[in-house]
C-alpha cells in the first residue's frame, strides 16, 4: 500500500498537480505531524541543545515552523521530476551560477546540507550547469521513486556504500559529485563543534576534495517567502594539504559554513534527525 501511494504521488499526481497545490497541503499536514508527535521529541531535544538561551515557548514555536518547512519540502518532491527547465528557474534562483561553469570545466565537489530544499538544488543546479551530477544518496525503501525523481533531469545517484570509490573515479575524470554531509556519523570520523556541541562529522568530502585537488562549491536553496534562492560559494582549500590536518580543517570549514547558514534560517534545517546521538552525555531516550 505504501509503495502504491508513493508511486501515485511521484507519478500521475506529481505530473498533474502544480507546486502550489503541494505547498497548500503542506501547512495542515505539518501541523498534524507536530500535533501527533512524529519525531517531535528528537526535534525539541536538538533545538534545546543548539539554542539553550531560548525560552521553552520559543523553542516550541520554532519547532512548529520547522515542521511546516520540512513538510513543504517533502511535499514538493513529487513535482520535481516533472518540472521543465523554465519552472525550475522560476522556483529557485541560483546566485553565483558561474561557479557551476568552473565545476563543468574542472570537475568539483558540490556540498550542501539538509537545509532549505536540498533535492531541488541538486536537480536545478544540474540543469543550469548542463552537466549531470553524481549525487551520493542513502538508499531508501521506497521502490526507487526518489532515485527516479533525482535522475529525471540527467543526474545519477551513487549509494553511500559505494561513495568513496565511485566518487574518486568520477573526480579523477573531471566529473561533478554532489553530497550532503550534515547527518550524524560514527567514529573514527572526527568530532567537530556545531553549535558548540562536539559533533561526529563526515570527513569523506574533505578527503575527496584534497586528494583530487578539485574545487569545493557549497550552497543551500533557502526559502525566501516567494521562491528559493541558492547562493553558491567556493569553500577555500588552496592553503590546505592532503594530510589528516588538512582534512580536519576543511571539515571544520564546512561545518562552520553550514552552522552560519542554519543560524540565518533556523526553521529550514532538518532538526528531526538524531544529529548528536554519538555525542557523550546526549540522550534521545
Amino acid at each position: 500500500m505504501l509503495l502504491f501511494l508513493l508511486r501515485t504521488l511521484f507519478g500521475p499526481a506529481g505530473r498533474i498537480l502544480p507546486l502550489g497545490f503541494w505547498r497548500a497541503v503542506a501547512r495542515p499536514v505539518g501541523a498534524l505531524a507536530w500535533a501527533v508527535g512524529v519525531r517531535r521529541r528528537v526535534t525539541l531535544i536538538n533545538l534545546r541543545l543548539a539554542w539553550p538561551e531560548l525560552p521553552e515557548r520559543e523553542i516550541r514555536r520554532l519547532g512548529r515552523r520547522v515542521y511546516r518547512r520540512i513538510t513543504t519540502v517533502l511535499l514538493e518532491l513529487p513535482r520535481l521530476g516533472w518540472m521543465s527547465r523554465e519552472e525550475l528557474e522560476r522556483t529557485v534562483v541560483i546566485d553565483n551560477a558561474e561557479l557551476l561553469d568552473l565545476a563543468r570545466a574542472r570537475g568539483a565537489l558540490l556540498l550542501s546540507a539538509h537545509l532549505g530544499n536540498w533535492e531541488l538544488l541538486a536537480v536545478a543546479a544540474g540543469v543550469v550547469s548542463g552537466v549531470p551530477f553524481s549525487v551520493i544518496v542513502k538508499p531508501q525503501r521506497d521502490g526507487g521513486v526518489l532515485d527516479r525523481m533525482r535522475s529525471a533531469h540527467g543526474n545519477r545517484t551513487i549509494p553511500v556504500a559505494r561513495a568513496a570509490r565511485e566518487a574518486s573515479t568520477i573526480l579523477r575524470a573531471g566529473g561533478i559529485v554532489a553530497m550532503l554531509a550534515d547527518q550524524s556519523t560514527a567514529p573514527p570520523d572526527p568530532f567537530i563543534p556545531l553549535f558548540g556541541i562536539p559533533t561526529s562529522t563526515f570527513s569523506t568530502p574533505a578527503r575527496l576534495a584534497l586528494r583530487h585537488g578539485v574545487p569545493v562549491v557549497i550552497g543551500y536553496a533557502l526559502w525566501e517567502g516567494t521562491t528559493y534562492r541558492a547562493v553558491l560559494e567556493l569553500l577555500p582549500t588552496g592553503d590546505l594539504e592532503d594530510t589528516p590536518e588538512g582534512v580536519m580543517e576543511l571539515t571544520r570549514r564546512y561545518v562552520a559554513h553550514m552552522e552560519n547558514a542554519v543560524r540565518r534560517a533556523p526553521d529550514q534545517w532538518l532538526w528531526t534527525h538524531r544529529k548528536w546521538k554519538h555525542t557523550p552525555n546526549v540522550s534521545y531516550e
